[in-house]
């Protein structure tokens, strides 16, 4: 076996170890989800507007933990990532709006999410015109029979 033939190997175990990795933390991000929302819910009787964002926060990772398994798998298997590395900042992005909090310096952080939220919208317009992002249907996923079947 040459030297690139061995690093090749090494790299497809590096990439399944990472996709395993990230499904763990995936996982247990929902396990915390549901242990969050039965503290919050025990603490007060009922679920705080405080306790919910703490949840949807706690969602929110998770879902950007779950694109970046749909990253790592597009990536295994050669595919362009652009438009799934864009979900995930979109994912990202609403996270930090949905957790904004003030503070002293809020007009710098307000104008800075509002930057990010402007760049990634046209970034995400100008991908989905020239067809890199959100055409991905479930049907291209799912297995389909044989035509005559």
């Amino acid at each position: 076996m040459n030297l690139r033939a061995w690093f090749d190997r090494i790299i497809i175990y590096i990439e399944g170890a990472v996709v395993a990795l990230l499904t763990l933390l995936a996982a247990l991000g929902v396990v915390d989800i549901v242990i969050k929302m039965i503290q919050v819910s025990r603490a007060d009787g009922f679920m705080t507007p405080e306790g919910i964002i703490r949840t949807i926060d706690t969602v929110l990772v998770v879902f950007i933990v779950i694109e970046l398994i749909r990253i790592a798998l597009a990536y295994i298997n050669h595919q362009n990532v652009v438009g799934t590395v864009l979900e995930a900042g979109l994912v990202a992005v609403v996270r930090k709006l949905v957790i904004f909090e003030g503070g002293d310096d809020i007009l710098p952080k307000a104008a800075a999410l509002g930057i990010l939220i402007l760049a990634v919208g046209i970034s995400w317009y100008l991908l989905q015109k020239v067809g890199l992002c959100g055409t991905e249907t479930k049907q291209q996923h799912s297995v389909t029979a044989p035509e005559g079947s």
